[in-house]
């Protein structure tokens, strides 16, 4: 079809004031969530070294007795253990200058909000990967060393299954400080799983709640034998489809339910060889005064402002908690 001549057309060189179409919104596609920290307790700290206590009975004994009127024969006691962790310093500093602040912007009214948001939320997911860490030890503070915290790695000393020459060092008083021995990866499999669920129970009397694996480990703990079947009544009438089940997000073993977590960080190099069995209840993060926003010195024609966080891990009960590491990623 021939074009008329002389039509005014927006492709026109001349053709002036058409608007852009950006949407008003603005979509952030990485991961945000913190399930594991969002599921812990929230404590203050108020020193640089959060401390707390730990302490268990004595082995039962069936023969115990005395004769009628014997005098009493004192018990053997023994003291608490004193555990405890580094804070570490979660930071991050933004700056805007006034006139990106100012200007008229799509999907943010203004850009120092925008970006204080973006920065909390990453400090959120980096004590994630923190608590989630499966080497990461704790570092005292010095005038010229950051304090550290100790991550899951070196404070699940309780039940860890290794393979190989690993090993996770024995904690019984002060920081986590000492590095996990490296062993020889080999395969995620429902034996490993049954023996650190039956592990937790039989040290601390406690039903494990939460399995956290990274995707790969998910998709084999849902090919395990009897975890997920591979069909399910279809309901609806005779041209209704059926649903099948490739997964599972509850697994029912010996020692009580466990819900079963893929955590995207585990995905992640030097943290996708381990799997954690938790029991929340004993897990609490002790924060020092909470996030803080502090305005820093204006410097130039800008707005810089400093967001910290000073927190470490508590691990309450190591015996109630349990990693399986030295899987094959």
């Amino acid at each position: 079809m021939t074009i008329p001549t002389n039509l005014w057309q927006k492709t026109n060189t001349g053709f002036k004031g058409n608007r852009e179409d950006l949407l008003d919104i603005i979509f952030n596609t990485s991961p945000t969530e913190t399930p594991i920290t969002s599921a812990m307790g929230r404590v203050t700290a108020t020193s640089d070294f959060h401390e707390w206590q730990t302490d268990s009975l004595s082995a039962v004994d069936p023969a115990s007795k005395m004769v009628e009127g014997d005098d009493a024969t004192l018990a053997v006691l023994t003291g608490t253990s004193r555990l405890g962790n580094h804070l570490q310093t979660f930071n991050t500093a933004v700056g805007v200058s006034r006139r990106a602040n100012i200007i008229k912007k799509a999907g943010r009214a203004t850009e120092m909000a925008y970006q204080k948001s973006k920065a909390m939320l990453q400090m959120k997911k980096n004590i994630e990967a923190m608590v989630l860490s499966p080497t990461q030890v704790a570092v005292a503070a010095t005038v010229s060393v950051a304090g550290q915290s100790g991550g899951l790695g070196v404070q699940c000393v309780s039940n860890p299954l290794h393979n190989g020459a690993g090993a996770t060092a024995a904690w019984t008083s002060g920081a986590p400080t000492v590095a996990v021995t490296a062993g020889t990866n080999r395969t995620w499999t429902k034996t490993l799983l049954d023996t650190a669920c039956q592990n937790v129970f039989t040290t601390s009397g406690a039903f494990a709640e939460m399995l956290v694996v990274s995707p790969n480990h998910k998709s084999l703990f849902s090919a395990f034998a009897s975890v997920a079947q591979n069909r399910i009544d279809v309901k609806g009438g005779k041209n209704a489809q059926a649903t099948i089940v490739g997964g599972a997000e509850i697994y029912l073993s010996d020692f009580g339910g466990i819900s079963v977590i893929p955590h995207y960080i585990l995905a992640g190099a030097g943290f996708n060889d381990t799997a954690y069995l938790l029991n929340t209840d004993y897990l609490d993060l002790a924060f020092l005064d909470g996030f803080v926003t502090s305005d820093l010195a204006k410097t130039g024609d800008s707005d810089k402002v400093l967001i910290t966080a000073d927190c470490c891990l508590a691990v309450r009960a190591p015996t109630a908690q349990a990693k399986i590491t030295n899987l094959t990623p």
